[in-house]
Order: C-alpha cells, then sequence, then structure tokens
C-alpha cells in the first residue's frame, strides 16, 4: 500500500466512517452529480492519468473479493 493509498483510506475513514475503502472508490460508486464529476476531473488531473476513480475502485475491488 503506497502512501497515496493509505492517505485516501484514512481520508475515507474521517469522512464516511470506519469502512475501509479508498475515498476514490467512495467517489466513484456515488451518485451522478456536480460535485462527484468536479472531484473525478480533479482526480484525474492530479494523479494524471484519466478515469483515475475507476482504475482504484476496480483495484480495491480486485483486493477484496
Amino acid at each position: 500500500m503506497n502512501r497515496w493509498w493509505r492517505a485516501s483510506v484514512i481520508l475515507s475513514r474521517a469522512l464516511c466512517g470506519p469502512r475501509g475503502k479508498p475515498l476514490c472508490a467512495r467517489i466513484h460508486e456515488a451518485r451522478p452529480s456536480a460535485w462527484r464529476t468536479a472531484a473525478m476531473l480533479t482526480l484525474d488531473m492530479v494523479f494524471g492519468e484519466p478515469d483515475h476513480c475507476a482504475k482504484i475502485h476496480r483495484r480495491w475491488k480486485a483486493l477484496t473479493d
């Protein structure tokens, strides 16, 4: 687990409770809305990869299955 993943899980737990899902995965699962779109576009730019939240969600699902 790298530092970004760990930071995402800690932030997710602080904002959403004890379930250990990364924040990017939570954003990917959220209902479509303006804030979700803005967050996803921002995270794509910050991490320099298209569809960042979906990729994190797939990785998280693979780890928990």
